[in-house]
């Protein structure tokens, strides 16, 4: 690619040979030559410079006169170039390079990154000052897969102008970068029993880790999520659909997340009969007073009146000011909210929900064995025990349902910040070399917290709600006969019947539907 482009992206399929790639990238161009040359090369942690990319430039470098520098981790070379290998393992260690200034920076792994350390060190490390061979570009090379935390960035600054790749995009003050695509065919040396065993992976990760798709990343989190289906795949692997159709009768939970610097996400879940939540709507707000933020979302909440707005509990604190944030939420869209669990061991728990409500493969079900009734003891039950335990006999002789309402978890299309905090979440670092239950937290998280907000309060409603949910259940079968009988009598009929059992919503206004 030419020199004018500051910006090169080298990413996708596994095996592709891309750390190869920036490490030979400036022996290639003969930039080692150079007296004045310097480059960084960056990976996240120093475990993994250590243990993967150090011992794989020993076997290139040294060809060229290089000398490891093990206790700066330098590549000298004789012409007096060198190659610095350094890592951001902390947002603030980006500040250990800010006396380094050079001619190339390449980012390994780039989606391990935040944004942030990207920017930061891609705007500040690639200046050109009076003591650079002007021969030499200022340049920054990256690669990476698809997935970890920075997916979402990278697939939004790279891949989505142009995803087929090989096209230079001008970006803001006129800076070039462009996206080549990797595939394992790039590499001559890829392991054909490799390619063997991924193409034996569910397609969506096949998808991911052969060709590169990264529409068809899973998240490294919550592997089970779905924005797409896939052929090897039952109908129901699916987390994210279009024209979502919401009945206004369905109970409404809005959840928020706010911050001012930070984004404020609100979140629209609407519970069905089949105790599904279904996110249909999402608000965003950066840098907005909670006023502005407040009188649109209180006109939402005037129009659907949801029957829980939920806040993050830290909303509640006391930070000195004349009135919490919780109250100035409660101001501006004049109802109160409630606040979120923010427990010992809240987050994990969301966490463990969140997979439970995207879950779309059914639980195992054990073999059934058939019984022989009894009618003895059946008798002995309705005389001693009651009817109850007599009804509860009687089911112990019908087989395990399968489940029908998995996944339970649906988001509407239009929900992109959403869908993409699910993909991007990654586990937080190990402590003790204990594997961490946690979602390391990154900037783009709040969404991922909403969500968390918004299952554990729907889980809650059907607890606490078995009653209304129970007539949903009713509204919803009498719907549903409606539409495949077109029988209008026997609607109203049994329409009335429910209204006299003090059903929560008539039904009658769907006379209009018809």
């Amino acid at each position: 690619m030419p020199f004018s482009v500051k910006e090169g992206f080298f990413g996708g399929a596994v095996y592709g040979g891309k750390s190869d790639v920036l490490l030979m990238y400036p022996i290639v161009h003969g930039w080692i030559k150079k007296p004045k040359f310097a480059g960084l090369f960056l990976r996240r942690t120093m475990p993994e410079l250590r243990n993967e990319i150090i011992p794989r430039s020993k076997q290139y470098y040294p060809r060229w006169g290089g000398v490891f520098n093990k206790s700066d981790s330098v590549w000298n070379f004789p012409s007096g170039a060198r190659i610095l290998f350094g890592h951001c393992e902390n947002e603030d260690d980006v500040h250990d390079y800010d006396s380094f200034q050079g001619n190339y920076v390449a980012f390994d792994e780039l989606t391990s990154f935040t944004q942030w350390q990207y920017l930061y060190i891609t705007i500040e490390r690639t200046r050109r000052g009076t003591k650079y061979d002007t021969d030499l570009p200022m340049v920054v090379r990256s690669a990476s897969n698809p997935g970890n935390i920075g997916h979402t960035w990278v697939k939004k600054r790279f891949i989505d102008p142009c995803i087929t790749g090989n096209v230079i995009v001008v970006g803001k003050g006129g800076i070039k970068r462009i996206f080549i695509p990797a595939t394992i065919d790039d590499n001559p040396h890829a392991d054909e029993q490799y390619k063997r065993e991924l193409d034996a992976l569910p397609e969506a990760e096949r998808q991911a880790k052969k060709y590169g798709n990264w529409s068809a990343y899973e998240g490294q989190v919550f592997e089970e999520f779905r924005e797409k289906h896939y052929p090897d795949e039952p109908p129901n692997a699916l987390h994210v659909m279009s024209n979502l159709e919401i009945p206004d009768w369905w109970p409404k939970i809005v959840v928020g997340d706010w911050g001012y610097r930070a984004m404020t996400w609100i979140g629209f879940g609407a519970i069905s009969p089949t105790e599904r939540v279904y996110v249909y709507r999402e608000l965003a707000f950066q840098k907005t007073k909670i006023k502005e933020w407040g009188a649109i979302l209180n006109e939402f909440l005037i129009k659907e009146n949801p029957r829980q707005v939920l806040f993050c509990r830290s909303a509640g604190q006391d930070r000195g000011q004349e009135h919490t944030i919780q109250q100035q939420i409660e101001e501006a869209i004049g109802r109160p909210i409630g606040l979120s669990n923010n427990s010992a061991g809240s987050r994990v728990a969301g966490k463990l929900l969140l997979h439970e409500y995207l879950r779309w493969k059914p639980k195992y079900l054990p073999a059934f064995e058939t019984k022989t009734y009894n009618p003895e003891h059946a008798q002995w039950l309705i005389r001693n025990r009651g009817m109850k335990d007599y009804e509860s006999y009687l089911r112990s002789f019908e087989p395990p349902k399968p489940e029908e309402n998995i996944p339970r978890l649906i988001i509407s299309d239009e929900c992109p910040l959403l869908i993409n905090a699910i993909k991007s979440a990654t586990y937080a670092k190990p402590k003790n070399n204990v594997p961490a239950e946690d979602v390391a937290e990154w900037d783009g998280d709040d969404p991922y917290d909403g969500i968390r907000y918004l299952c554990d309060a729907a889980d809650r409603y059907f607890v606490e709600a078995k009653v209304e949910m129970e007539k949903l259940r009713k509204q919803e079968n009498l719907i549903s006969q409606l539409n495949s009988t077109q029988d209008f009598t026997a609607f109203y009929r049994n329409a009335k019947r429910l209204e006299s059992e003090n059903t929560i919503k008539p039904l009658m206004r769907y006379h209009g539907h018809h």
